[in-house]
């Protein structure tokens, strides 16, 4: 004889508490206080609770059908980074992630958190006293940043790799496949000499994927195509460094992350592109530019982002995860003015 499944309502008996209730302390929602959460997922496990997988995808086709309906607040988590309006990456995370967001029934607002005027304690509590969920935390200033935080009641999501620890869950551009597709398309351009100019911090903040992309690329097989690469330890690197390593290493096409610096420093030295020089990034942050290279789609991933962050806490998922997920992906090639074209 088959078992019978044990139930929501199974547990709810058992705890004294509506179906409602078991509902939402299940996922870990915070409007229900964390000792009685904790109560009942101990009561679930004690008898056995396990969800029912068709159950579930039922639930979940049926919402998909019905138009949103408001579910709350997420926040877009800021700290110490007053600047991120200046970028228009950042600005497009969270353009994509709003829309998103408000597609789902949630709406995505700006929090400011300064570190230096309340404790991470306190921000918390504010947090889940207006049952906000889930965190999507900005981009930090700078890169290698710890972020101490009681992520234990909230399900988080960030970008990129600025965040050194607590290591969350992350949505990035696929920089190291758009380096070697960059490079790739090089070749086919016949450039002989391609050289790298970046701000080791700034390729710092995507896990280093320029210079490793760069470095494990294959080259033109004839003439001398090796150029040291611009590895400046300045962000927003000097135009005299910069200068001088193009005049040691002569390429005749520059990779680049600073898609406004590198233009504008090789105009205000007389330097024709791509008539001279060529120039070529693998994260333009949106289409339109005079730039070539890959462009980012920066909205699309705030979109992915926000959708990651909906379905842990639809699934019930808080704190520091222990496998961390690295979602890369793949932007577009796009045609600008600042290559030769193909042969």
């Amino acid at each position: 004889m088959v078992a019978r499944r044990v139930t929501q309502k199974d547990i709810a008996v058992r705890a004294g508490v509506d179906r409602a209730t078991v509902s939402l302390a299940l996922r870990k929602h915070p409007s229900i206080p964390r000792s009685t959460r904790e109560r009942i997922i101990r009561i679930a496990e004690e008898i056995g609770y396990v969800p029912d997988p068709m159950l579930t995808a039922l639930s979940q086709y049926r919402h998909s059908l019905r138009p949103a309906v408001y579910h709350g607040v997420l926040a877009w988590l800021v700290r110490e980074n007053s600047e991120w309006e200046e970028s228009p990456h950042y600005l497009d995370y969270f353009s994509g992630a709003k829309s998103r967001a408000a597609s789902h029934g949630y709406q995505l607002e700006t929090v400011t958190f300064d570190g230096h005027k309340m404790k991470a304690d306190r921000m918390a509590s504010i947090l889940s006293a207006r049952s906000i969920a889930g965190i999507l935390l900005c981009p930090q200033p700078m890169h290698h940043k710890e972020f101490d935080f009681p992520w234990e009641d909230f399900a988080a999501v960030t970008f990129g790799y600025s965040l050194a620890k607590p290591e969350l869950h992350t949505v990035t551009g696929a920089h190291y496949r758009s380096v070697r597709r960059v490079i790739q398309e090089l070749n086919r351009r016949n450039y002989r000499r391609i050289g790298l100019a970046s701000s080791r911090g700034n390729d710092a903040r995507v896990d280093n994927t320029y210079l490793a992309g760069y470095l494990s690329s294959e080259f033109p097989k004839s003439g001398k195509m090796f150029c040291q690469p611009f590895y400046d330890e300045q962000f927003g690197f000097e135009k005299s460094s910069f200068l001088a390593w193009l005049h040691r290493e002569k390429p005749d096409v520059i990779l680049t992350n600073e898609f406004e610096l590198v233009p504008r420093y090789l105009q205000e030295a007389g330097i024709d592109v791509p008539g001279q020089i060529g120039v070529v990034c693998a994260s333009i942050p949106k289409p339109g530019t005079q730039l070539t290279g890959i462009v980012e789609n920066s909205i699309h991933i705030g979109e992915i982002a926000i959708d990651f962050l909906i379905a842990m806490i639809n699934r019930g998922e808080r704190g520091i995860p222990e496998y961390p997920q690295r979602i890369h992906v793949e932007g577009k090639w796009t045609e600008g003015a600042t290559l030769r074209p193909r042969p």
